[in-house]
């Protein structure tokens, strides 16, 4: 772990308050966690520097934005090689349409969320990346119809973990 890389108190509970509200101005997040602005907006740079920050952004549901279909996909490899996987996971990132993706044990190889207008731009994209690519096995599609619990913050470990 990098120099300074370690989490204390303070930091935690940065991490925490901005995850519920990354709007929050600067000396509001100061006083909430007992600091001066200067001193905050220190330790929020470091902890983007480290990555321990990911990133900010706005949540928008998919339906907003004309995505009213999301699918869950679990995808299974020929051959796990280290270049199919490569391969699979570079072309995952570049389609709009896939907007999480993730390397995964088990039975399948990989999974992804993937949106989409309707069933014949979802069909498809599936041709486009499973059904043409010979490395893929199969995949697996299940639909979503609702979605019981909204991307939530990280929960913060007790002390001393």
């Amino acid at each position: 772990m990098p120099a300074g890389a370690t989490l204390d108190a303070i930091d935690k509970r940065i991490l925490e308050r901005l995850q519920i509200d990354a709007r929050l101005p600067m000396p509001t997040l100061a006083e909430e966690v007992g600091l001066s602005a200067p001193a905050c907006y220190r330790r929020v740079r470091r902890l983007r520097d480290l990555g321990k920050i990911v990133r900010e952004v706005a949540v928008v549901s998919p339906r907003t934005l004309g995505w009213p279909l999301s699918m869950l996909v679990l995808i299974s490899l020929e051959r796990e090689g280290a270049r199919t996987a490569d391969n699979l996971m570079r072309e995952l990132e570049a389609e709009p349409e896939v907007i999480e993706a993730w390397q995964i044990t088990g039975e399948h190889d990989f999974a992804a969320r993937i949106v989409a207008r309707d069933m014949e731009g979802y069909d498809a994209l599936t041709r486009r990346l499973f059904v043409q690519n010979e490395h893929v096995k199969t995949f697996t599609t299940l639909v979503i119809f609702r979605q019981t619990k909204k991307p939530s913050r990280i929960p913060i470990a007790p002390e001393g973990d």
